[in-house]
């Protein structure tokens, strides 16, 4: 499971977007709500509320929007630019982590709401 081996796995939305169709890539803006782990500094604390915000890169054929929304994102670091596979929502992460757990079948835990 992708939580349990990535170099940065947080629980965010979307603040903006951009696509590089040259690059086949799109640079995606995240506002953390939760940082499970970061083994390089990639999220930045704004203000006193705990808030992190931070850029991570994907394909461009993930097909990203800005819109509403909570996401997992779990990625690796190469080259010191964090990148991440098609990220899903939360909700859908969340059934799939805990039918994982109820079976025995995660490799690690991380803290769920």
């Amino acid at each position: 499971m992708a939580v349990c081996t990535s170099d940065f796995v947080v629980r965010g939305h979307i603040r903006s977007v951009l696509h590089d169709r040259e690059r086949q890539e799109s640079v995606v803006n995240v506002g953390t709500t939760k940082i499970y782990r970061q083994k390089y500094t990639l999220f930045h604390p704004v203000g006193k509320y705990g808030k992190s915000l931070g850029e991570v890169r994907t394909f461009l054929r993930c097909g990203v929007k800005q819109g509403v929304g909570s996401f997992i994102f779990t990625g690796h670091v190469h080259f010191g630019e964090a990148w991440l596979g098609c990220a899903p929502r939360y909700k859908d992460f969340k059934r799939i982590y805990e039918a994982a757990k109820e079976t025995h079948e995660n490799q690690c835990e991380i803290e769920s709401d």
